[in-house]
């Protein structure tokens, strides 16, 4: 097994602070972990070209490496990395090819002519890899009405090493101190995180939110903690290296995950939050909306509030974390329990 080389495909997510660390960079770091023989081809996930002829190019140069390479088992994530695998291994390139699906939405694209493709490619690489990884129950049920066998379909979620994510003592953690990282989707929401933050921090003053993160939301973002007179206690971090991401999350004594659904986010319903699975293995409860597939695992173990997206239940749900310490101290507890149970490392251990 150690001997088997695996290709690693994967789109990579760009900020003006460099990369971000995504789902292929925790395969990336097990496969490193166990010695075990990889490539990684990344390509950026935005371009100026267009997109069909970005993907052609793509698939080419992913054939022509992998012909190099010479790989056993070929891992693409998202259906047009995925393609290029089925295409090896028509040509006996590679023994076993698995589509990873990391998000999904039935409307990737307004366009519909492209969407209609994105959908039939979606479709054509599940019913044709050797293995479907699915990061959401969700996505699974859409794998099974698609008519994909059962034998195919794996879940693999959007969780970290529980090994490398800290957990401080409990006389080490601030408990006026909650913590949310931020990406794309969580921007349509940010008026509301402030507004119910300011309402908590009326009665608790002590209170400080840390956000992380950075995107083209940056600057709106910073005016509006200034306008609301929140810069004593919300601090803006910036993207941070994982490693500190997790340092940062594990002194916090509750932790935010907060989506919406809309049409220009409609992945999230399918997708899984790696942050959430994040916070929970560093032993933070959270405070997470039921839009997102991960809530149903929060509120299966106890390890946090699950909410509707609204002012009023996030105010509720963090004055009632931030109080309560035998309830924190319960969620706290589960928290550790969901994160070691949805272990990345023992997931892939038994997938790889």
């Amino acid at each position: 097994m150690r001997d088997t080389k695996i290709l690693l495909v994967s789109h990579i997510y760009y900020t003006d602070s460099g990369p971000v660390y995504g789902p292929v960079n925790v395969i990336k770091d097990y496969l490193e972990n166990k010695k075990r023989k990889y490539l990684l081809i990344g390509y950026p996930l935005v371009s100026k070209l267009p997109l069909i002829i970005k993907s052609f190019f793509e698939t080419i140069n992913t054939i022509f490496k992998s012909i190099s390479y010479k790989p056993d088992i070929f891992i693409g994530i998202d259906p047009l990395n995925a393609f290029a695998g089925i295409v090896l291994k028509k040509l006996d390139l590679v023994n076993k090819t698995i589509f990873y699906c990391v998000d999904y939405t039935p409307t990737r694209f307004e366009n519909k002519f492209l969407n209609i493709c994105y959908l039939k490619i979606d479709e054509f690489c599940a019913k044709n890899s050797d293995e479907v990884w699915n990061v959401s129950t969700r996505i699974i049920e859409v794998r099974k009405k698609q008519g994909v066998a059962n034998e195919k379909i794996k879940f693999i979620p959007n969780s970290p090493s529980f090994d490398k994510c800290p957990r401080l003592p409990i006389n080490k953690i601030d408990r006026n101190k909650i913590v949310m990282v931020m990406g794309l989707t969580h921007s349509p929401i940010f008026d509301l995180v402030l507004k119910s933050f300011k309402k908590v921090s009326k009665e608790l003053p002590n209170l400080n939110l840390s956000l992380i993160g950075t995107g083209v939301y940056q600057g709106k973002l910073a005016a509006k903690v200034s306008k609301m007179r929140l810069s004593k206690n919300v601090k803006l971090l910036g993207q941070l290296s994982n490693k500190d991401l997790l340092e940062e999350v594990s002194k916090s004594s509750l932790a935010l995950a907060i989506y919406t659904f809309s049409k220009n986010y409609s992945w999230v319903y399918y997708g899984d939050s790696k942050k959430a699975r994040e916070y929970l293995a560093c032993g933070v409860p959270i405070v997470i909306t039921d839009v997102v597939g991960t809530s149903e695992d929060v509120r299966k173990y106890d390890a946090g509030l699950v909410i509707k997206l609204s002012v009023e239940e996030l105010t509720q749900a963090i004055e009632k974390i931030i109080r309560d310490n035998k309830l924190w101290l319960k969620y706290r507890e589960n928290a550790i329990k969901l994160g070691r149970d949805f272990d990345i490392d023992s997931i892939l251990s038994t997938n790889l």
